[in-house]
């Protein structure tokens, strides 16, 4: 696509992106968090597609084991907050690709404990050091101060959401 191209595909999305963002009222912060992280996530799903040919949650399982290693599933999707079973099928996947090995936990017989193989490490490595990138850009606009705020602001309502429902937490 040529530049003219592109300059009216991005000033259609930025359109939508407007209707959207106005869609729930404009103190409807929760709705726009959700949309913020769907874009990013969107985003996301076709870097690591493109790049790495995984999916988004074989990334994100990946990038869990590159943190916690050696780590059990259920730890993942503990600190993940996202079904067991998922985080099973993608380290089932990342282990089939050779990006991750499995050993036994020597605390707990029923469960492996996973770490990622070279080409694991290689490939988190590439993939993560792209997606800085892109963090970098997004967050260009703003300054550190105002990083720190919305930082803070998030953390509260986060906060004011666990202190309401703390059975929503694994504890």
């Amino acid at each position: 696509m040529d530049d003219i191209g592109d300059d009216i595909m991005v000033k259609q999305a930025m359109e939508v992106l407007d209707s959207r963002w106005t869609t729930a009222g404009p103190w409807n912060l929760p709705y726009r968090v959700l949309l913020v992280a769907k874009l990013i996530d969107r985003v996301t799903a076709r870097h690591v597609r493109d790049t790495a040919q995984l999916s988004l949650a074989q990334w994100r399982a990946l990038t869990h084991v590159a943190h916690l290693q050696p780590c059990s599933a259920s730890t993942i999707s503990g600190i993940a907050m996202v079904d067991r079973a998922e985080v099973s099928r993608a380290l089932g996947a990342l282990e089939e690709a050779g990006l991750i090995r499995r050993e036994a936990n020597p605390k707990n017989r029923k469960s492996n404990l996973v770490s990622l193989t070279e080409k694991g490490e290689e490939i988190h490595a590439a993939v993560r050091g792209e997606r800085g990138g892109f963090y970098r850009d997004w967050l260009a606009d703003i300054s550190e101060e105002d990083r720190a705020t919305i930082d803070a602001g998030l953390r509260c309502i986060a906060g004011r959401i666990v202190a309401r429902s703390p059975d929503i937490l694994d504890v």
